[in-house]
């Protein structure tokens, strides 16, 4: 994504810091930090790829040989250093780099960078002070311009029209496995364009007891199994996908028939804890602030809320990144925000259900955006009669 915009505030950024220069090496901070979607990189540890913003001067790319036409075509960087062979190679090839700032303050994503690598680069550059840009980077990635804005909005209203159009083919009178919505949700969200990246791409169909855990939790990851939806079942749907780079996230509910009143109280709850974190992200509050108001919601209406979770987060270049609704984050809401609403209740047999909403935050405070549909009611499988 060539972002001028974004390249420019980067620029300032850097300018500004107490750094000489920034490596980043991390997959996702390379994509931001260069302006280039390259879903392969997290696949490949033994041929990392890098970006150095020097404080004065133009930025360079740091990749394997065979990549450079490929970084050159999509980055907003056009200055290359390739190297053929490992992480000894690439690390003498920064050291190149950086050769003008050998006795420099260095600033390096260390929640990104591995050990080894960090210690090549310091064996190659002795006299050089290696600090963490970390929070440069997390303060650059949690404020938006406006062409990344564009991009999650599309995003997320792709992942939304994706899931909707999954619901719409289920009928309560039908024999559809987990698998196969799982299987028919993806399928919906290519043919809209989104992009399958490895192993973070996924969708998932859950139903009944099935969504009594989380997704991630092994050694029974929920995603897709042979049980039959079954009529008067919750089923909670799932979809992770990304375009051009960047993330939407999008979990919706549908009953298999009309729902009972424990159901639609479930439903209600969650209607209402995002109702409060809107009334709440305004220009100036924390997001410890909205994690309050939405803990305050839960428990003035007797919702049984998961503990232990953020009830949202930021979303970018990742499908998770800062900052946090949380009790201890307390950054700041701005304009150029794009956070996802998250909060978890238990529904009537113990289901854990969710939906998730991405705001996106302007001068004039939050904005849902990815809504193909009203979501304040949950969606009814067809042939409820």
């Amino acid at each position: 994504m060539n972002d001028m915009e974004l390249y420019d505030k980067i620029v300032a950024a850097v300018k500004g810091s107490t750094f000489d220069a920034v490596l980043v090496t991390g997959a996702d901070n390379f994509a931001y930090m260069a302006g280039a979607a390259l879903p392969f990189l997290a696949l490949y540890p033994e041929s990392p790829v890098a970006v150095v913003w020097p404080r004065r001067g133009d930025p360079t790319v740091i990749a394997p040989e065979e990549w450079e036409e490929t970084v050159v075509t999509l980055s907003s960087v056009k200055k290359t250093r390739t190297y053929s062979g490992g992480t000894d190679a690439f690390a003498k090839a920064a050291a190149d780099v950086l050769k003008a700032k050998k006795d420099a303050r260095i600033g390096v994503d260390l929640l990104r960078v591995p050990a080894s690598t960090l210690d090549l680069l310091a064996k190659q550059l002795p006299g050089a002070e290696w600090a963490s840009c970390d929070g440069l980077i997390r303060e650059l990635r949690a404020v938006k311009t406006e062409e990344e804005l564009e991009l999650i909005e599309d995003a997320a209203y792709r992942v939304d029209h994706g899931i909707f159009g999954t619901q719409h083919h289920v009928l309560v009178t039908s024999t559809r496995s987990e698998m196969s919505l799982s299987e028919e949700m993806r399928v919906h969200c290519l043919e809209r364009g989104l992009d399958v990246v490895g192993g973070h791409s996924v969708s998932q169909g859950a139903s009944g007891p099935s969504t009594v855990k989380f997704w991630p939790r092994a050694p029974y990851y929920g995603i897709g199994h042979e049980k039959k939806l079954e009529a008067g079942e919750y089923v909670r749907m799932e979809a992770r996908y990304s375009l051009d780079g960047y993330w939407a996230t999008g979990c919706r509910l549908m009953t298999q028939g009309y729902p009972n009143a424990e159901q639609r109280e479930a439903y209600g709850h969650l209607v209402a804890l995002r109702e409060a974190a809107l009334a709440c992200i305004r220009l100036g509050a924390k997001c410890s602030d909205v994690y309050e108001a939405m803990r305050d919601a839960a428990k003035g209406r007797g919702a049984r809320l998961v503990e232990g979770l953020a009830l949202g987060h930021g979303i970018g270049v990742a499908d998770v990144e800062a900052p946090y609704i949380s009790a201890k984050d307390d950054t700041r809401i701005c304009p150029g925000m794009a956070l996802v609403i998250r909060p978890v209740v238990e529904g009537p047999k113990g289901e854990l259900l969710w939906s998730s909403d991405t705001v996106v935050v302007d001068e004039g405070g939050p904005r849902v955006v990815g809504w193909y549909r009203d979501w304040r009611t949950p969606y009814l499988a067809n042939y409820t009669l």
